[in-house]
């Protein structure tokens, strides 16, 4: 995402999971996969917010989707989270 920090692209799985804060910091400095994670956590909660406040025919739907988006990764989530500890690349 240009234009945005670490913690930045971090923020919604920080406010899901704020008792991982340090792990957290660890994996999007050095786990690419966590980072593409992230990003895909952060488009899927803005869309779920973006159809939750939806006045259009569809937003339901939409907004339903999302919400399984947004569980499964969560889920995804937490399995790194709560994973063996990730070795630095020094």
């Amino acid at each position: 995402m240009a234009g945005q920090t670490m913690n930045d692209q971090a923020r919604y799985i920080r406010e899901r999971f704020p008792e991982h804060h340090h792990r957290i910091d660890l994996l999007m400095a050095i786990d690419t996969e966590f980072l593409t994670l992230s990003e895909d956590y952060e488009t899927c909660v803005n869309a779920l917010r973006y159809w939750i406040g939806s006045k259009k025919p569809e937003a339901k739907t939409r907004a339903d989707e999302y919400r399984i988006l947004v569980r499964e990764l969560e889920e995804e989530i937490t399995k790194v989270l709560t994973g063996p500890q990730p070795r630095r690349l020094d």
